[in-house]
């Protein structure tokens, strides 16, 4: 989809102004990106089944930054070469593009399985990031309850495959329906979603009901591979990255045990690194469904705090 053909995304800002667009040779693959606005560069990294339309309300509000949002490789109007692909290859093909696009170093948003991909961008490449944020990545093997999670999920998605081979939707119907029933078991009563799950929609918001059904072949392929990968402790504390992990407060409760669970394995005795994730309040796992909030949350973690005179 042109970008001129994008007019009826929700949450779009009025008569923002269009981004500069640009396919680049990467590591390979030639990658679809758009780049809008001015001051410190930002690059907003989603999952596989993200591409750079989903996350635009989001860098239309970060007004004051350079923001990059890209269809990562295998995705949209990205090429397919090599895909899918794990979040290491990922992470070098963001690395690449920053340096291609001469915005290195930049601050970094990463969401869901897009935040594996940051991670391993501050693992690798810690040289060209200025503050990584991790939004409720999809590291399910950290904790108990997200490794019980994705057992059933990766079953029920590999027993319908089984049935019915390459049904991509059918088989993101099942992902659905199995994230939903595990966030009503630990609903507290706190939140009133009308017992939508977090990969669903609320009422009114059908064009990103059809954007994920188009990328549902991404979701399965890459997205749900992604979450099966660990998180090297030593690793995450070795990195002199500047990292943030941050979960919503509208999100399920396996997403901030994770985040909560990924800080504590990256403090440093020692050192300033937060001792708890950060909580974005209104936000949601879906991060492109909750605009404000998200944003808000963006620009005061990474706009740089001008000096007094």
């Amino acid at each position: 989809m042109a970008h001129d053909e994008s007019h009826d995304i929700p949450f779009a800002v009025p008569g923002a102004p269009a981004p500069t667009v640009g396919r680049y040779d990467v590591n390979g693959c030639r990658l679809y990106a758009e780049v809008r606005g001015t001051g410190p560069s930002l690059l907003i990294i989603g999952a596989a089944s993200d591409d750079a339309e989903m996350f635009r309300p989001i860098a239309e509000r970060l007004a004051g930054f350079t923001v990059v949002t890209w269809d990562p490789r295998g995705t949209g109007r990205s090429s397919r070469e090599g895909w899918p692909c794990d979040s290491h290859a990922h992470a070098d093909d963001a690395a690449a593009l920053l340096n291609g696009l001469g915005l290195a170093p930049a601050a970094i948003f990463g969401a869901s399985a897009g935040g594996i991909v940051a991670v391993r961008l501050a693992v690798r490449h810690p040289d060209l990031v200025r503050r990584v944020l991790v939004y409720e990545p999809g590291f399910f093997r950290t904790t108990d309850a997200g490794t019980a999670l994705l057992a059933s999920v990766t079953l029920a998605v590999r027993e319908h495959l089984r049935d019915h081979p390459d049904d991509w939707l059918g088989a993101l119907a099942v992902v659905a329906r199995a994230a939903a029933r595990d966030q009503a078991a630990d609903r507290d009563g706190s939140n009133d979603d009308g017992g939508r799950g977090p990969l669903d929609a609320p009422p009114g918001l059908e064009w990103y009901i059809e954007r994920g059904a188009a990328l549902a072949e991404n979701f399965i392929r890459d997205d749900l591979p992604r979450t099966e990968e660990s998180v090297d402790g030593a690793a995450l504390r070795a990195t002199q990255a500047d990292l943030h992990f941050a979960s919503g407060s509208d999100s399920p409760q396996v997403f901030r045990e994770i985040a909560k669970a990924l800080t504590a394995l990256r403090r440093r005795p020692g050192t300033a690194d937060p001792r708890e994730p950060d909580r974005v309040a209104g936000a949601s796992h879906l991060a492109y469904l909750t605009p404000d909030p998200i944003a808000h949350y963006i620009r005061a973690r990474c706009l740089p705090v001008r000096p007094v005179d």
